[in-house]
């Protein structure tokens, strides 16, 4: 069963960059807003750190936290992820789901345990959730509405019809 309260992964500090404490970070959001000035992230190491500066840089964000200063302290942030708590994501339209939403759902057709969402693969064409069967292996399921039949996020499951030759 998936946890509600999982911190969200928004984006992971790549490396320092100059020498007055900004970081190149890969963002994980869609969210434009989400390293805004004031804007609070949360480490895997357990700090609150607060945006102060941001700005795009070759395909990434540098960004400026209040809480460093230098390079000595950026450098120290390489490799962190970052992450913001599930309140301060913004409502989908009904239907619509974040991908933390999805992974960790149990996947069922007709009475039948199929398995786990374990990860979601993005493709051009559509989303694909890797299904982690309990008796081992995976199932590659399209996230279509051909074949995801409904989603209850508070009883952590998903209906499916799986196609013929999947499995």
């Amino acid at each position: 069963m998936k946890q509600e309260n999982a911190a969200i992964l928004v984006g992971v500090i790549i490396a320092p960059h100059g020498i007055n404490g900004l970081v190149s970070v890969e963002c994980l959001s869609d969210n434009p807003n989400r390293f805004a000035p004031g804007a609070r992230l949360y480490t895997d190491r357990g700090q609150t750190l607060t945006v102060e500066k941001q700005q795009a840089h070759k395909g990434r964000l540098l960004i400026g936290f209040s809480q460093v200063e230098d390079r000595n302290q950026a450098e120290k942030l390489r490799g962190v992820r970052l992450f913001v708590d599930p309140a301060q994501v913004e409502d989908l339209p009904p239907g619509v789901y974040y991908h933390f939403q999805i992974i960790g759902l149990q996947v069922w057709q007709q009475g039948r345990l199929w398995g786990e969402v374990s990860d979601i693969l993005d493709n051009a064409a559509n989303d694909v959730y890797v299904v982690t069967r309990p008796e081992g292996g995976q199932l590659l399921l399209p996230a279509l509405k051909s074949v995801v039949k409904t989603i209850d996020l508070e009883k952590g499951v998903m209906e499916v019809e799986v196609p013929e030759g999947l499995v």
